[in-house]
Parts: C-alpha cells; structure tokens; sequence
C-alpha cells in the first residue's frame, strides 16, 4: 500500500490543488473524511476551501516535498505558492507572490484516508500579503541584554 498510496496522494493533490479538479479526492478521501483543524471539515469542505483558494491564487502550484507511509498513517510534507489575483479572506488582490508550507497526517482505512491533521503557519500567508511583518525584535539594531540575579 505505501508506494501505491504515495502515488495517489500525488496525483490526487497535483489535480486537486494545481489544476482545480477537487473531484480527484473521491479516489483518495472516504466518504466520512474529517479534516482536523480550528473547525472539523468534510471532504466537501475541503473541495470547496481548496476552490476558494485558487480563484484568489489561480497560478496556485502544490508540490509535495516528501511522503511517508507505514501501516495505516502518512505523512506529506508541502509547500504552494501562487499570485493573489483575487480575493481571499476578505483580502483584496494584493499582486503579491504567496508560499506557504506544512504538513498533513492522515489515517487511512481500506486504503482511503479517512482523517487528516494539517499543521502549517498562517503568518508565513499573511506576511506574504503585507497584512503583518514578522520582524524580530533584534532586527533594529536592539538588544536583550541578560541580567543575573
């Protein structure tokens, strides 16, 4: 299953995320698919947030970096990027270039994932869009000096 499942993941999200065909997951998510995050989403969840995406990043390009399978778990390690063109959460077209990264764990059963835990950071988003910096405080020439008790 590991080599088989790696492809599929593959294929499904090179469909999914690069092309907009979210149809490719039927082959890869089961019919009670959960995805785990700040709200639990469905796999029609997932479909709809991933055209959300595309029409505010329609050059939008996922690569998997690295997957991993061992009995009923994997692990894909991801990056995007793409041009914000359109509106995306309620952020007006910027022209900005916008790369993200992360990583998703699944669980699969009978060789459909059936949950999946995404962990990535928003602020790597929302930097790339000029809503927030992520400077350190050290950048301006600062220093945190140390003191002894």
């Amino acid at each position: 299953m590991s080599t088989d499942l790696k492809s599929r993941i593959g294929t499904a999200w090179a469909a999914a995320w690069n092309h907009g065909d979210t149809e490719a997951l039927d082959q890869l998510l089961a019919p009670g698919y959960v995805r785990h995050g700040r709200t639990a989403q469905t796999r029609e969840d997932l479909k709809a947030g991933i055209a959300a995406c595309r029409a505010a990043l329609p050059d939008l390009r996922t690569v998997v970096d690295d997957c991993l399978v061992a009995d009923d778990r994997a692990a894909t390690r991801w990056h995007s990027s793409g041009t914000h063109t359109g509106p995306l959460l309620e952020v007006p077209a910027t022209g900005r270039q916008v790369t993200v990264s992360g990583a998703t764990f699944s669980r699969v059963e009978n060789g459909l994932i059936t949950e999946e835990w995404v962990t990535w950071d928003p602020r790597q988003m929302l930097q790339a869009l000029g809503i927030i910096t992520l400077d350190s405080g050290f950048e301006d020439g600062s220093r945190l000096e140390a003191t002894t008790a």
